[in-house]
């Protein structure tokens, strides 16, 4: 990133990269979910549009991807960043928003399902142009094997991740070069450019953060969704319409305070937060039986309460 305040930004992000991934060990420290997961084919996907790089990882390995279970697939690896169009089964009849769905994985995978795709079919059902955002990962061996390692030695052990660079630094830099791309397409893909906005969980919900607060002109969202992301911080002046969800019991972030909540709602931006009782991490598509299954149908409200649908 060439720009000297998204420099500085990344610094202070730093800490909440670096406290996620951690975090994830610390919670996991038994880890049976690690023991699950397995090699698969790389899949086919829609067809993706390259970003353009703008901070260059190193990362000789290939994209790769496992699955958790058959309906949570993750990709690792990912040395080139995409932008996938997720069509609706309906042709755009007029301009509309844009949501730019940004999975989490602890940086080191992409939840493609659980937080991408599962996710853009449902917002495809509000008349929302929905792309998935495929960022670039933290670098894993070029091997299953030796992801699997990664995986265990992160999430069973929780120790650190190889290679010192703060992965936060590309996936903030891949966020938004899919903000330009979407605005700079937004006459050929039916896109209101001043409807763009980012949806993002968990690690992915970091990296929308630490977009939003780069505030660089031409890649600042409209809106913004944090779901099962940070609740501290500052948010930057002038903030966008902010939705953010989090359990009360999220094994990452329940010990976070909320002033970036605080923050915003100072600011005078609209701001809307739940805080469930209970539904863990995660859920975005998988239903827990407790409050936080409620949170799709809440975004959607919201965002025809914000005039963003609905028009």
């Amino acid at each position: 990133m060439r720009d000297v305040g998204a420099g500085r930004l990344i610094a202070a992000m730093a800490g909440v990269a670096a406290s996620l991934v951690g975090a994830i060990g610390v919670a996991h420290a038994a880890g049976e979910w690690v023991n699950e997961v397995k090699a698969i084919p790389r899949p086919a996907e829609p067809a993706g549009i390259a970003l353009p790089i703008t901070a260059t990882q190193p990362n000789p390995a290939h994209e790769a991807w496992a699955q958790q279970t058959f309906d949570q697939r993750m990709a690792y690896n990912v040395v080139e960043p995409m932008l996938i169009p997720v069509a609706g089964p309906r042709s755009p009849a007029v301009d509309g928003p844009a949501v730019i769905l940004v999975p989490g994985g602890g940086f080191l995978y992409l939840a493609m399902d659980n937080e991408g795709y599962d996710v853009a079919q449902r917002l495809n059902g509000l008349g929302v142009r929905v792309f998935i955002l495929k960022y670039r990962t933290a670098p894993a061996p070029d091997s299953f094997e030796g992801f699997h390692r990664l995986l265990a030695d992160r999430f069973q052990k929780g120790a650190p991740l190889e290679g010192g660079s703060d992965p936060l630094t590309f996936a903030v830099a891949d966020a938004q070069a899919a903000v330009r791309l979407v605005r700079a397409h937004a006459k050929d893909w039916r896109v209101d450019p001043k409807r763009v906005g980012l949806l993002g969980f968990s690690a992915g919900a970091a990296a929308s953060l630490a977009t939003v607060q780069a505030n660089l002109a031409d890649a600042r969202p409209d809106f913004v969704g944090l779901i099962y992301g940070p609740t501290t911080g500052s948010p930057p002046p002038n903030p966008p319409p902010l939705f953010s969800v989090i359990a009360a019991d999220d094994r990452f972030f329940n010990k976070q305070d909320l002033d970036l909540i605080t923050g915003w709602r100072a600011s005078g931006s609209p701001v809307e937060f739940h805080l469930y009782s209970a539904g863990g991490h995660g859920f975005a598509s998988h239903p827990t039986g407790a409050t936080s299954d409620a949170w799709f149908d809440q975004l959607a409200l919201w965002l025809r309460a914000q005039g963003i649908t609905g028009r």
